[in-house]
């Protein structure tokens, strides 16, 4: 990292704190923020509603974006917040549909759920729904394809075009590289499924209902989905971010140590610790929110990684993985994960290069079903 980028990341990174923490002070190198270069920044790591969140907190007597810039930052605003309202409709929408025509109970996996966490609801910018079902496997794909007919199905959801938002109807939450893994993450899914589908809360503005997670659920969900996008195409601060707002619920004593055999039987602890210098480092986190000790070494291995990748991996020019075929992505995927084989040898060496096979099998098996 050169001397200039590496200011650059210092400073924006004090500007994000000071953005997450309602009780934090005016960055002491507030003067040295390019603020065009932070709105590119900002874009492409998914977080512009958070930044200016940040600005809007600003007094009028320092350093502020000018006018123009101003304009251009309330301009994305607004757009964030007009997805963030049709997200909230569609995903109240679609709960209701699959309850109603199909007698299927859901909740909403990331996206609209994480939102409800931040300080305002409308400053996420939003990526498509993510619906988990409690209807088998065959029977989400036939229901879905009567919305959809055109519906692609992938190893642990399918595709739905119907709304304005894109969705995506889960056979289950998320899924681990390394087979034996993911055989214990989704016995946990299974244990928790229950009050999932039971959280029944209250869109912002009367825009309806929604289940959304159980703290406890979410912190080995979304910790799981962190690590998948990490090891396949990349993830941003935007997913580290809603992990933020998540661990700022705060835990007891029982439900860390919960949660952390959780992460240890099911291959995440050592992620999870370099998340955790994530959240400490570059957010702020104060140490009675972390779930265990970070690990600086592959923390900022982590912050590298992110910071070349952006949002799931969208700007990384080292691997590209859109456009291309299955068979091209599983030979990037492989070359890209070696980087990583020493301190996760079960997800790269014996894990996914394996799994993937079986990912192609399972999903052959579920067309072959439905004909």
């Amino acid at each position: 990292m050169n001397s200039k980028r590496g200011n650059s990341v210092e400073v924006y990174s004090d500007f994000l704190k000071y953005c997450l923490q309602e009780d934090a002070h005016i960055p002491d190198n507030l003067n040295d923020i390019d603020w065009d270069e932070l709105y590119e920044f900002g874009k492409k790591q998914a977080i512009l509603g958070i930044f200016f969140y940040g600005i809007k907190k600003l007094p009028d007597s320092v350093c502020r974006p000018n006018k123009s810039q101003i304009f251009k930052w309330y301009s994305a605003s607004l757009f964030i917040e007009r997805a963030n309202k049709q997200a909230y409709k569609d995903a109240a929408a679609l709960t209701s549909l699959f309850q109603k025509k199909f007698g299927v109970r859901s909740c909403i996996l990331k996206g609209q759920t994480n939102a409800l966490m931040y300080p305002d609801p409308y400053m996420r910018t939003p990526g498509d729904i993510d619906l988990w079902t409690d209807a088998k496997v065959l029977d989400i794909i036939r229901f879905s394809r009567l919305l959809d007919n055109k519906g692609e199905i992938g190893y642990h959801h399918i595709e739905l075009s119907y709304f304005k938002t894109p969705v995506e109807v889960h056979f289950f939450p998320s899924f681990m590289g390394n087979l034996w893994h993911e055989f214990r993450l989704r016995r946990f899914f299974t244990q928790c499924r229950e009050k999932q589908f039971n959280m029944h809360t209250a869109l912002p503005d009367d825009m309806g209902m929604i289940c959304t997670l159980t703290d406890d659920f979410n912190r080995v969900f979304q910790m799981s989905h962190l690590m998948h996008h990490f090891f396949f195409e990349g993830i941003g601060l935007r997913q580290m971010v809603d992990y933020y707002y998540l661990l700022r619920h705060g835990f007891t004593e029982e439900e860390r140590k919960k949660t952390i055999r959780l992460f240890k039987n099911t291959g995440m602890y050592k992620f999870a610790s370099a998340v955790m210098y994530v959240m400490k480092e570059v957010f702020g986190l104060p140490d009675q929110y972390l779930l265990m000790e970070p690990n600086s070494r592959i923390g900022k291995m982590l912050v590298s990684e992110m910071l070349q990748s952006g949002n799931f991996g969208f700007y990384d020019v080292r691997y590209t993985f859109a456009g291309k075929s299955v068979y091209s992505q599983y030979f990037i995927e492989i070359y890209r994960n070696l980087h990583f084989a020493f301190d996760f040898p079960s997800e790269t060496i014996w894990g996914r290069p394996i799994s993937r096979w079986w990912h192609m099998i399972y999903k052959a098996y579920l067309r072959r079903k439905l004909r």
